[in-house]
């Protein structure tokens, strides 16, 4: 009798302590499990998220004996200021390597070069034409009043217009052989052309050398 209390007894105080239903047990690994597989996962995202290196761009450079290499900007630089030399971009873009392309120059090189594009450019602002200028002319104008339409011409021409010539009339060949004639000096003829009775032709300012 006293053997079955005492067991009775301490079956009732361990009861409420390690008895879990089943269901509860999986719960609760289930759980775990999940929460140890989200880590994993946010950690591989971290890893594929995080960015790689860009890779920097590279030129075409000359040499001083034209020899070519392909370099970062940044070791080109530093190879003209190890050996004392001028680094010139010479095309912006290399339409076969699509890279811009470098020279590496001796200050004579530089100066030589820097005047030759002065030069150039000089030269195509001189001959750049700023507009256009149109004469009427009528084959019975008379001597003085083509002489002043002629003044007119030399000084747009002057001033680097392009004249557009129409010389209508029975005789406007031969009035048209007298304008070019009289503005020869202070000007250049192009597509000198016949249609009817009319004459066209364009005026052009000399090219200057």
């Amino acid at each position: 009798m006293l053997k079955r209390f005492a067991a009775t007894t301490l079956y009732a105080f361990r009861l409420p302590i390690n008895w879990q239903p089943a269901s509860n047990v999986c719960l609760c690994r289930t759980l775990e499990f999940k929460k140890n597989r989200l880590e994993i996962d946010n950690e591989g995202a971290l890893k594929k998220i995080r960015p790689k290196t860009v890779p920097l761009p590279k030129i075409t450079l000359l040499g001083l004996e034209k020899d070519v290499s392909v370099v970062t900007l940044d070791v080109a630089s530093k190879m003209c200021e190890r050996r004392g030399l001028k680094l010139v971009k010479i095309v912006d873009i290399d339409t076969k390597t699509q890279r811009p392309v470098y020279q590496m120059m001796t200050a004579n090189q530089f100066l030589k070069e820097d005047h030759k594009s002065h030069k150039d450019k000089d030269e195509k602002n001189h001959n750049q034409l700023k507009g256009e200028k149109t004469a009427l002319i009528n084959c019975r104008i008379g001597q003085s009043d083509l002489e002043s339409k002629v003044n007119n011409i030399r000084k747009w021409l002057s001033k680097m217009h392009e004249v557009r010539v129409t010389i209508t009339g029975d005789t406007a060949n031969e009035v048209a052989d007298e304008v070019i004639k009289m503005t020869q000096e202070s000007s250049r003829v192009v597509q000198r052309r016949e249609k009817g009775n009319a004459v066209k032709f364009q005026l052009l300012p000399p090219k200057k050398s």
